[in-house]
């Protein structure tokens, strides 16, 4: 048997880590001092649909351990109730899981809609999470600025993230 250099070794262990650490990077990116107002919901549309999307596409490299830390340092960074991000997370994962097989060679609109689904539910169970441990409703057309942002921020993310997929991720 042989085993694979060190180099080559290296070289599958960053490709493995890449959709985890991109995810993280735009975490980071989007809490820059950008000097614009409600970036915390930036951040949040970013890590979402990264996650979707990885998870849809490459299921084996943003597993529920990967969505778990992602989430963590989600509600760690962004200062809102912790664990809801966390939540929200690991059910977009999921519901991105149960739904890779029937989303697997659709056209992009299809999924783009399906995508808007998800958003809205993630949307909504964060502004009901977040209304409920603040005991007080939350003002929802935030929720909704956030939903907007998700879904109009998908097209391009996807197109980035795809081309990153075909240069230098190996197929499932």
């Amino acid at each position: 048997m042989i085993r694979p250099s060190l180099g080559q070794q290296a070289d599958i262990a960053w490709r493995a880590a890449l959709p985890v650490g991109l995810t993280i990077l735009l975490l980071f990116a989007a809490l820059l001092s950008w000097h614009l107002p409600r970036l915390g919901t930036v951040a949040s549309a970013l890590v979402l649909i990264s996650v979707f999307f990885w998870t849809v596409h490459q299921p084996g490299l943003m597993s529920m351990w990967g969505v778990l830390s992602i989430g963590l340092l989600h509600d760690f960074l962004m200062l809102a109730p912790f664990g809801v991000g966390l939540l929200v997370l690991l059910v977009v994962h999921g519901v991105a899981l149960w739904q890779r097989k029937p989303l697997n060679g659709m056209p992009f609109l299809l999924i783009w809609a399906v995508f808007g689904l998800v958003a809205a539910g993630a949307t909504v169970l964060t502004w009901l999470l977040v209304s409920f441990l603040q005991e007080t409703l939350v003002n929802p057309v935030q929720a909704f600025n956030l939903f907007l942002l998700e879904f109009v921020c998908y097209p391009p993310l996807a197109y980035v993230f795809a081309w990153i997929e075909r240069r230098l991720l190996p197929t499932d």
